[in-house]
């Protein structure tokens, strides 16, 4: 019994659980291996970019989309140049309810300057 004294329950847990780390901080990178912690990260790299990328598709193809009908389309011409500079059909009537200061005024009160 005097021989396996040097390795008590406690030493050999300690060294499972040390090997255990060097493997999941990807000491094994070193021989080949990227390791697991870094096998996962670049999983889930990989998924959100692959997501971001689809996302990106959707769009483009939308704007394609908008793209060919602003080239063709003369009424999705006029309603965007309406739309972005304000501009008006000529059978559109337009109200303006942003109020002018002078319109506000009581009709009683004068601009005199004493």
């Amino acid at each position: 019994m005097k021989g396996r004294k040097w390795l008590t329950p406690a030493k050999l847990w300690l060294g499972i659980f040390g090997c255990w780390l060097l493997f999941l901080v990807g000491i094994p990178a070193q021989f080949g291996s990227p390791g697991v912690m870094q096998l996962v990260r670049l999983r889930s790299l990989l998924d959100t970019r692959k997501s971001q990328a689809e996302d990106l598709r959707t769009l483009l193809r939308r704007l394609e989309t908008e793209s060919q009908q602003l080239e063709k389309s003369k009424v999705v011409q006029q309603r965007e140049i309406r739309r972005v500079l304000g501009y008006a059909a000529p059978d559109e009537i337009i109200f303006d309810f942003t109020g002018d200061p002078q319109l506000d005024r009581p009709q009683n009160q004068t601009n005199n300057v004493n």
